[in-house]
């Protein structure tokens, strides 16, 4: 237990009115891959395993169960603390920087790819006459104010917008029954059993970014449960199992494959009746919502990792990040080269990310806790 004392009295006692229950947590979670496994891996998962995709997807659940309990094994052994101050009373100060390190490059890249890819699909979809620059600006702007008011205000936003998301989902899915043909998810491993097993790494890659939960886990002032952990890695899954099979029992494996972001092309084939039409702009509401949601987490657990605690040099560091990603979304890169970089890079080395991750904070659970830190 001397470990879990030294966790308390790091506690800022300033952030206790600030820290969210574990229920939250899980609705930041949510809306953060959602937004992420619905229009960046979708089209990944189509491109590489067609009809098979789906399979593979549901056959992830198994794997991301088994890492979910490794996942909780963790958070037991950290106390629920502060992550970082427990890697540091095992490896020291200078062992923690390279993981620091690390964590910053990856949210980095997600909050970089998120950006980047929400601009995109606002200038094709809604607003091609506007300059990405603009979007993009707004975007951030929105999101440096809410990493600012910390993960309390980012939490209650999430609570507040998932259920719409949710319900609009549901609304889009129902609206399409008309038109699917669920005969076309079958028949299965006509082109052997890589698709399906590309499929199934590719899942596990982007639903890996649940290790955010052990970098956020110091603000849960409830206990996080295992079994609220595993409904967590269900839903997750179910989330990109839905849009996914909804996708190929309307389009087809190959045609769907060809679609730049099937999700929306869903919205586009909603109709109630005979006057009612093009209600996509509903879908605004939930990429944005997704995205905003996503980046600004993202941006949040960056500078929180780094243990910045004065707030003006969080407003700094905060404004410094978010000049970081505005300008990587004015690099100018194609769509075709961005997407083909998502196919054959971006979630495999997520996968091995996640795996590494995780490996190297078991190893340090099992290590002592060095005898400077004992002495305290």
């Amino acid at each position: 237990m001397p470990g879990y004392g030294i966790l308390s009295k790091r506690e800022n006692p300033m952030n206790v009115k600030k820290q969210i229950t574990a229920l939250q947590l899980y609705y930041v979670i949510i809306i953060s891959i959602a937004i992420t496994n619905h229009v960046l891996l979708i089209p990944v998962l189509l491109h590489y395993g067609k009809r098979d995709s789906w399979v593979g997807a549901s056959i992830a659940l198994l794997p991301l169960m088994l890492f979910t309990l490794l996942v909780y094994y963790l958070i037991r052994r950290t106390k629920q603390g502060n992550l970082m101050d427990w890697v540091d009373q095992r490896l020291g100060k200078w062992g923690t920087y390279p993981l620091k390190i690390v964590v910053v490059l990856v949210t980095l890249l997600h909050a970089s790819i998120t950006l980047r890819d929400v601009t995109s699909w606002a200038h094709i979809t809604y607003l091609p006459k506007t300059p990405g620059y603009m979007i993009s600006l707004a975007f951030m702007l929105f999101c440096f104010f809410a990493a600012r008011e910390g993960i309390k205000a980012i939490a209650i936003t999430a609570g507040i917008l998932l259920p719409g998301v949710v319900m609009l989902g549901y609304f889009v899915m129902g609206a399409n029954f008309q038109y699917k043909d669920y005969q076309l998810l079958t028949p299965l491993f006509t082109h052997g059993y890589g698709p399906t097993f590309i499929s199934m790494i590719l899942t596990c890659g982007a639903s890996f970014e649940m290790l955010s939960i052990l970098f956020l886990q110091q603000h849960v002032k409830t206990r996080i449960r295992l079994w609220s952990l595993l409904i967590l890695t269900t839903c997750v899954i179910g989330l990109t199992i839905g849009p996914l099979t909804g996708t190929i029992a309307i389009f087809g494996p190959f045609e769907s494959a060809n679609l730049r972001y099937p999700a929306f092309e869903q919205w586009r084939m909603v109709n109630l009746g005979k006057y009612i039409s093009h209600l996509d702009f509903l879908s605004i509401f939930q990429w944005i919502s997704g995205a905003c949601m996503r980046t600004s987490i993202l941006m949040f657990m960056l500078v929180d990792n780094l243990g910045i605690q004065k707030k003006s040099t969080k407003t700094q560091t905060l404004i410094w990040v978010s000049l970081l990603l505005f300008g990587s979304s004015l690099y100018p890169v194609s769509d075709h080269f961005f997407v083909n970089w998502l196919q054959k890079y971006y979630y495999s080395t997520m996968f091995v990310f996640g795996i590494c991750m995780l490996l190297v904070l078991l190893v340090l659970s099992v290590l002592p806790v060095r005898r400077k830190e004992k002495d305290a």
